[in-house]
């Protein structure tokens, strides 16, 4: 699909019917691209990188003489572990065309739809690249905000002291999905700065300030993304300084046990040995030796209670 921008109006046209002074924006599928490749005067070498498997996130945005291109891997940020989609872009003088790699759920191609809608009565070239830019964008705060939530109820769980078996594993799978997000942020941000670069002239000077909001919005998420992530290390600091401390409550415990029974062992020991001892043919020796082991107990409870040892 096509539209010309001639008159500030984005209008639907035909491939065939696209004259060499229109100002354009397409929609084309890998396929589309091969087929018009002549016609759209594009660089066979384009074709083979579309083909090609690009499946990382720092690729940017390359600028020749009379024409741009990049590739763009997009994440669903609200589920960084599904599908992936990619796309390519091909930026000239008066055109703009966004190539489907992989998006089987259409998401790009309506992208694509809304940001000319966005722009149907004022359209230029760089407002419908900025929509769909900013369009890769979408969901993300709401992401955000989910990982934020999810981050502040594993610390009120540590609050409230109430750990689970998979925390950790929880932490590992969040902190896995923050790193998905920036780095897909941080390519968003190359190809802004890449694009306010202008090296090869494709857009007005006045125009560039698109890209300038665009690369702003994208560090912005890139920013929050690693706040959040460097919380979430703090929190498991947090997790293993709590750990810590509830083994060596136990560790205490056992110690104060130990301890008190200690002299009750000396005591058992003493008289397990074979002497004579008057104390044993005495009336009152077994009732005396209750009674120094009560006082043994007595006394550690109050000695370990004033040292705040429990």
């Amino acid at each position: 699909m096509f539209y010309i921008l001639n008159d500030r109006v984005a209008k639907s046209i035909e491939l065939a019917d696209l004259k060499e002074n229109d100002i354009s924006v397409g929609y084309l599928t890998l396929q589309d691209l091969e087929t018009n490749i002549d016609r759209l005067e594009i660089n066979e070498n384009i074709l083979h990188d579309c083909m090609s498997d690009q499946t990382h996130f720092r690729d940017g945005v390359d600028a020749y003489e009379d024409f741009s291109f990049g590739i763009i891997n997009i994440v669903n940020v609200m589920d960084v572990k599904g599908a992936k989609d990619r796309v390519a872009f091909i930026i000239k003088k008066n055109q703009f065309i966004l190539v489907k790699l992989i998006d089987e759920d259409d998401s790009c191609r309506l992208i694509f739809q809304n940001s000319v809608k966005r722009f149907r009565q004022n359209a230029t070239l760089e407002k419908v690249i900025f929509g769909i830019l900013d369009g890769f964008l979408v969901h993300g705060n709401e992401a955000l905000e989910a990982a934020e939530q999810k981050i502040l109820r594993m610390e009120q769980n540590l609050a409230e002291g109430k750990m689970y078996q998979e925390l950790n594993q929880d932490i590992f799978h969040l902190r896995q999905e923050l790193s998905l997000q920036k780095n897909y942020y941080e390519q968003l941000f190359d190809i802004g700065e890449d694009l306010q670069e202008n090296g090869n002239g494709l857009f007005d000077e006045e125009v560039l300030h698109y890209f300038r909001v665009f690369t702003a919005k994208a560090e912005r998420l890139s920013d929050l993304t690693q706040a959040l992530s460097d919380s979430l290390i703090h929190f498991r600091e947090a997790l293993q300084e709590y750990s810590n401390y509830k083994q060596n409550n136990i560790m205490k415990v056992f110690t104060v046990v130990t301890t008190i029974f200690l002299p009750l062992n000396l005591i058992v020991g003493w008289y397990g040995m074979n002497f004579h001892m008057p104390e044993l043919t005495w009336k009152y020796g077994y009732a005396t030796v209750i009674l120094l082991c009560i006082i043994v107990v007595i006394s550690c409870f109050v000695i370990f209670k004033k040292k705040k040892f429990f």
